[in-house]
């Protein structure tokens, strides 16, 4: 396949994922569950809620929130099914400390926990395990290690109550692009400036040179993985210890209607959110076909 080649996926529409609001973080599960967080305004409470609903087997479950003073970026789940949500910026206190950036909600939309995670987040993912692992980007990797946070170690997993149980220590992250969290003993990230992607497994690693160009997210099939940085969508294919470039990869409704928007991307999974609804799909042999 050439590199000027484009390789077509269909998305299928996601049942009851029609958007009334707006949208504020859509999210993946470890179990593949679709999470989305809109805000809507209640007329007769006169202030906005936050509606967070989990779609799964074409079923819609929803709790509301009260809206916190918060802007956030990034909605998980845990496996009992409390909601974890999470500011990519954190505010820091008149005593100079930071104040919270996580929070984490019962099955009924009631605050239970908070901590911070540190400033300048890229992205959040748990695990089975219930651990949040999280990227920052560069102004939280020097910020944080200007203060001594756990920020500059560029990939940290926390366990559910925000204690530290890894710190990446082995890779120079300046910024980590990208992450992909397929298991607890599996996990991916592409990070700058080494231009990277590493793959953590069973407390061994293996890095792997990529095209020099950064990108958000990333799905894994095979030798296969697709990246995007919500414009563009590139196909790479692993190559002894290489990812190169193979062509890009553009997304195609039901009907056959081209797809843009915000993508989400774990494991095999790719998430499209448009202005009104949601598209999915997972990566196979057949989304490969003419490489």
């Amino acid at each position: 396949m050439e590199t000027s080649k484009t390789v077509t996926m269909h998305l299928d529409r996601v049942t009851a994922s029609h958007i009334r609001g707006t949208h504020i973080a859509t999210g993946l599960t470890i179990a593949g569950h679709i999470l989305l967080v809109e805000q809507i305004y209640d007329e007769k409470r006169h202030r906005p809620f936050l509606h967070v609903h989990r779609i799964h087997d074409q079923w819609r479950n929803t709790i509301i929130i009260a809206q916190e003073d918060v802007e956030f970026s990034y909605v998980e789940s845990f496996s009992d099914g409390r909601i974890l949500l999470v500011a990519s910026r954190c505010d820091d206190d008149v005593d100079g400390s930071w104040l919270p950036n996580a929070f984490i909600y019962d099955q009924v939309g009631h605050l239970i926990d908070s901590y911070c995670l540190d400033d300048g987040i890229q992205n959040v993912q748990v695990d089975e395990r219930d651990h949040i692992w999280v990227s920052y980007f560069d102004e939280g990797v020097f910020a944080d290690a200007a203060t001594n946070s756990v920020g500059s170690f560029g990939l940290v997993a926390f366990n559910d109550q925000g204690k530290v149980v890894f710190k990446n220590r082995d890779y120079p992250i300046d910024d980590c692009y990208a992450m992909n969290v397929s298991s607890a003993n599996d996990v991916w990230f592409f990070y700058y400036s080494d231009y990277r992607i590493v793959q953590l497994q069973g407390g061994t690693s293996q890095a792997f040179h990529a095209p020099k160009r950064p990108f958000t997210d990333f799905a894994i099939y095979k030798d296969y993985l697709v990246s995007t940085d919500n414009t563009q969508t590139h196909v790479l294919q692993q190559q002894g210890k290489r990812y190169v470039e193979q062509g890009r990869m553009s997304f195609m409704s039901e009907q056959d209607e081209r797809l843009s928007g915000t993508i989400k991307m774990r494991k095999n999974q790719i998430v499209l959110t448009t202005d009104t609804r949601l598209y999915t799909g997972k990566l196979n042999d057949l989304s490969f076909r003419t490489v």
